[in-house]
């Protein structure tokens, strides 16, 4: 054996050990996580998480109150600057949905601001990876765990979701962590303890994600059915037992902070969520699972899920093909799927909404030769989580995402599955699909990295115009603000509100100069004329600045 080829090997060998892997991972976050911009995120959800942390941090208190500028004038808070946000039973303002995340960020924010407090969805992504390797190394061995490891933390869309201050990561680690809890209950163990864990994990999960009480339900009453399946009737029930009752503490204390500190139930959010008419929505429902699975950038629905098929479908023919000794058609497939990638990223840098293009390893699945029970029960579980997300997932938001983030959990467990199956397939397409889980996730880090510059740059020059308040009319842009939402006062319309209420707003309060920040390019009808009007961009949206003066 040459020297180079002992080097590579203890090489491996490291990196095989966990916590040496772990540290890698976190290294590679924070040094990604330093390229980035400190006043941009994913979109305005976290952007509204930042704005309430400053002002924890800031205030020094646990209490998530943003403050409204407007509030003498505008108690209801009717055109508050973070659209959706309410007041509590104290009277405070609260523009977020979940706290346990927050809490613990505090401290990191107020010591190293928010490059230290995304250590939290950094540490959550590790998990991710680690719950995905158990699940792989359980179906097939430790050398499909490893490569489960590093796919999930650097070749998914987790390695996205680990650079933004939002729970997606945290969450999907500990519900993939729950299942991996109950496969092992459901593979030969019989311990009170791994169901209960599960509970415990999917419980605190809950806290932070509504699609965690989908995988409770469909992971722990998969994993009870393969029990009684499998015979072992009392270990079916005491497991279901179990893991109900560990869901149930954390719940309840996270619904006991909740109370004391925010008002705004974690348990309405989710009977909102159920009581929707999914039915009647049908058809938009059907298009926006197309998009969360298959949607690339580049083109608008169906373009963009067309082009998603055709890589996932060419990657699933490519398996098919080497699997039968098809080399030269194999190989076209490839080509085809690799072509559609570069067709789409050629548009520019944007999200990749679709779960399996941003994972493209999960083709591979198509290609594998043993679907033994195990196996199937990871399957089944998986899918069985993403009809149900679909049919209920909140709407309209399902192409300005990465990955299908409602879809993180059961993606990971194909992920899993995929990197049993990758080394069951010919090399070429091995290769192909692991540089193509690559590229596609350095092109969403690298859009991150882009978005969170373009966002700050856009509100530090809001902040740096004359007019005392600007009015945008789409109720959401200001909560991508962060920081830079103390720079400038803001009022924001919702879909059915008119200019003329925020003009209102703005004259009772002594104010008389504003602007108006639209994608018209014709001002709003107010009783004053504007005094000018120019087209600024925001990511490569044309916006329309307006600027009037009351008299």
């Amino acid at each position: 054996m040459t020297t180079e080829a002992v080097g590579s090997t203890r090489a491996s060998e490291l990196l095989c050990r966990p916590w040496v892997a772990a540290l890698v991972v976190l290294a590679v976050y924070g040094a990604l996580a330093l390229l980035n911009s400190t006043g941009g995120y994913l979109g305005t959800d976290t952007g509204a998480k930042v704005i309430t942390l400053d002002r924890m941090a800031e205030n020094q208190t646990l209490s998530p109150d943003v403050g409204y500028w407007a509030e003498e004038w505008d108690p209801d808070g009717a055109y508050h600057p973070l659209y959706q946000t309410r007041t509590n039973a104290s009277g405070e303002w609260v523009s977020v949905t979940t706290l346990p995340m927050l809490i613990a960020s505090v401290p990191l924010y107020a010591l190293g601001g928010y490059h230290l407090s995304l250590l939290l969805p950094m540490l959550g992504a590790v998990l991710a990876a680690f719950a995905a390797r158990d699940v792989a190394s359980q179906l097939a061995g430790e050398r499909e765990g490893w490569t489960a490891f590093w796919v999930t933390a650097l070749a998914s869309p987790i390695a996205v979701y680990a650079l933004d201050l939002w729970e997606h990561s945290l969450g999907a680690g500990l519900m993939v962590g729950a299942f991996a809890l109950l496969l092992r209950q459901v593979r030969g163990a019989a311990s009170p303890w791994l169901p209960l864990g599960a509970g415990l994990a999917l419980g605190l999960s809950a806290s932070m994600r509504t699609e965690s009480f989908v995988a409770a339900l469909v992971f722990v009453g998969g994993a009870c059915l393969a029990l009684l399946l499998r015979r072992r009737v009392g270990w079916a029930f005491l497991s279901g037992a179990l893991a109900v009752a560990g869901f149930g503490l954390p719940w309840f204390l996270n619904s006991l902070l909740e109370g004391s500190l925010e008002g705004n139930s974690r348990a309405s959010r989710v009977g909102g969520v159920v009581e929707r008419n999914w039915w009647s929505e049908l058809t938009l429902r059907s298009k926006e699972a197309l998009i969360t699975w298959f949607g690339m950038p580049g083109s608008a629905y169906p373009g963009g899920v067309l082009l998603g098929v055709a890589i996932v479908g060419s990657i699933a023919v490519a398996a098919r093909l080497l699997r039968r000794g098809e080399r030269r058609a194999g190989l076209v497939a490839i080509g085809v799927a690799t072509a559609c990638y570069v067709l789409s990223f050629s548009s520019g840098l944007a999200f990749v909404p679709g779960a399996l293009v941003a994972a493209p390893i999960i083709g591979v699945l198509v290609g594998t030769h043993r679907w033994d029970s195990d196996r199937r029960l990871v399957l089944g579980v998986a899918l069985v989580t993403s009809v149900i997300v679909w049919m209920f997932q909140y709407t309209g938001g399902a192409g300005p995402q990465w990955g299908g983030r409602y879809l993180l959990a059961p993606t990971l467990l194909l992920i899993a599955l995929g990197s049993v199956a990758v080394h069951e397939v010919d090399e070429v397409l091995r290769r192909a699909v692991l540089g193509m889980s690559v590229v596609v996730t350095v092109f969403g880090l690298v859009w991150l990295n882009q978005r969170s510059h373009e966002v700050e740059k856009f509100f530090d020059a809001l902040a740096n115009r004359s007019e005392q308040v600007v009015i945008s009319t789409n109720g959401f842009l200001v909560r991508e603000a962060g920081p830079a939402y103390d720079e400038q006062r803001y009022l924001s319309l919702g879909p059915s509100q008119a200019v003329e209420g925020a003009v209102r707003v703005i004259d009772a309060a002594g104010l008389n100069t504003f602007a108006v920040l639209t994608v018209r390019s014709e001002p709003p009808d107010l009783r004053v004329d504007p005094v000018g009007s120019e087209q600024v961009d925001f990511l490569g949206v044309p916006l329309w600045y307006h600027r009037f003066t009351l008299e």
